[in-house]
């Protein structure tokens, strides 16, 4: 098996670190390389990693024995790419790290990881490319939608439910049971106790939600998700 890590940035650089510790003893698993749209990293990922960009996310001639890992921090952005590699016919896997805890009543999907130190209860179930980084966790019978994403320390408590595309701050915290709507930011610090409707960013202890639209003292707020880009012009961003 030849595994690719997708984004030649910071997070990307620390997702192959993930990839040696839990592969280092598997001589069928190789780190081909990565998949990076961004030719001026070319140079510097080599020196930095020892570890050459292989192609990008368009042009690259994907072989059978390929299996992709996406690194990129932001949920929009994984959803893109997600979709347009899996348009080309490209397979995912998912990494988890040795020191991670993984219930074995849980289920998670394919391109999912789960990084150092992380937990995934009993009968919690991740879907597709759900991102757990270092010490965070999802509890036991949470529902975890697509392309979520929870940042160093975050936690979605038993029996809650976040629905596609949602982004945890670091240190944020969903109460048992409760369900956050698609598209939603959880700020950092954050502590959830009320269900988020979708599309809000829900910040402070306890937690307001506020319309990604809107801010709610001046009614400025922009919303720091990205969406997906046209196929033509994405090109792959940082890592968290």
């Amino acid at each position: 098996m030849n595994l690719i890590v997708v984004g030649a940035s910071g997070f990307g650089r620390e997702l192959l670190q993930y990839v040696h510790d839990a592969y280092r003893n598997d001589p069928a698993v190789r780190v081909k390389g990565f998949l990076d749209d961004d030719p001026a990293k070319i140079d510097s990922i080599r020196k930095t990693t020892g570890v050459d960009i292989v192609g990008d996310t368009l042009t690259y001639a994907i072989e059978e024995e390929d299996r992709f890992i996406i690194s990129l921090g932001d949920p929009g952005l994984r959803r893109a790419l997600a979709g347009r590699l899996a348009r080309r016919g490209a397979k995912f896997i998912s990494v988890i790290h040795p020191t991670a805890y993984l219930a074995p009543t849980a289920r998670i999907g394919e391109g999912c990881i789960i990084g150092p130190f992380a937990m995934v209860g009993s009968y919690a179930h991740l879907e597709d490319h759900v991102l757990l980084n270092l010490y965070s966790a999802a509890g036991h019978d949470a529902r975890i939608a697509a392309f979520c994403v929870f940042s160093p320390y975050s936690v979605a408590n038993g029996g809650s439910r976040l629905e596609e595309g949602i982004f945890l701050g670091t240190h944020a915290a969903v109460t048992p049971n409760v369900r956050v709507g698609a598209g939603s930011r959880i700020a950092a610090g954050a502590v959830v106790y009320r269900d988020v409707p979708v599309r809000s960013l829900a910040t402070g202890n306890p937690s307001k939600a506020y319309p990604l639209d809107e801010d709610a003292s001046s009614g400025q707020f922009r919303s720091p998700v990205r969406p997906p880009l046209p196929d033509i012009d994405l090109t792959i961003g940082g890592g968290r």
